[in-house]
């Protein structure tokens, strides 16, 4: 078993597991500089999985061995991922409001047709909006600027985003929306679209729906993108 100290914390991994590039990667450091360290007592952290995406370390799963101040025990297994950024698309179209959802297969869900707001995992630069441009890009072929989106969580004081999952999972999510008027026929040849990365396993589909039908949508960032929407820019 590989054995490694980091910032005085042992850290081990599973066999195969390159520890001296888990705890160089972004995600972890980032973590790591997170913690309360006056609260919280980290004793070990166990490397258990590595999933890379190319030569890039994209998922890590690992448990910590955490203490409070007293010494008692705290839950401390993480499924690091990154954060990311969502975008809720609106287009108005004769007096009508409309988002763009994108459907695709989200194995997690047993679903293959989950429909959500388009998002994407952060690249490692900080750039959240570059990052909600791209994905619009390359989800949505829609070529917008950094200039055009509103920040959503910039409006609400999540400056760092908003956590759907803390129980487990490190992601911090950012949100961000933009408006565009367009005709009927560019709403009907983008429904139904096929769109997404294939060469990174994306098989996505757009999805128009009326902007006040996506309480519905059982996607955490998607419904809070629509109160953000509806708090501070539809109610502005």
């Amino acid at each position: 078993m590989d054995q490694k100290t980091f910032d005085g914390i042992p850290v081990t991994g599973e066999a195969g597991i390159d520890v001296d590039a888990v705890i160089a990667a972004a995600q972890f450091k980032n973590w790591l500089a997170s913690m309360d360290r006056e609260r919280f007592t980290i004793k070990s952290v166990h490397i258990q999985s590595v999933d890379k995406f190319g030569p890039k370390i994209g998922f890590i799963k690992f448990k910590a061995d955490l203490a409070d101040a007293r010494g008692k025990f705290l839950p401390g297994i993480i499924f690091m991922r990154g954060n990311s950024v969502g975008i809720l698309p609106v287009f108005t179209c004769k007096g009508r409001s409309y988002a763009v959802l994108t459907v695709q297969p989200r194995a997690a869900t047993g679903r293959f047709d989950f429909v959500e707001i388009p998002a994407g995992m952060l690249d490692g630069s900080g750039n959240f909006a570059g990052t909600a441009a791209k994905e619009l890009d390359e989800e949505l072929a829609l070529k917008i600027t950094e200039a055009e989106l509103t920040d959503l969580s910039g409006l609400a004081g999540l400056n760092a985003g908003f956590y759907p999952s803390p129980g487990g999972c490190d992601e911090a999510i950012r949100l961000f929306t933009f408006t565009r008027a367009v005709s009927e026929a560019e709403l009907a040849a983008m429904n139904g679209k096929c769109t997404g990365l294939l060469d990174e396993g994306e098989q996505i589909t757009l999805k128009i729906a009326p902007l006040d039908e996506l309480w519905s949508i059982p996607d955490g960032k998607t419904i809070a993108a629509i109160a953000l929407y509806q708090r501070f820019v539809a109610g502005a």
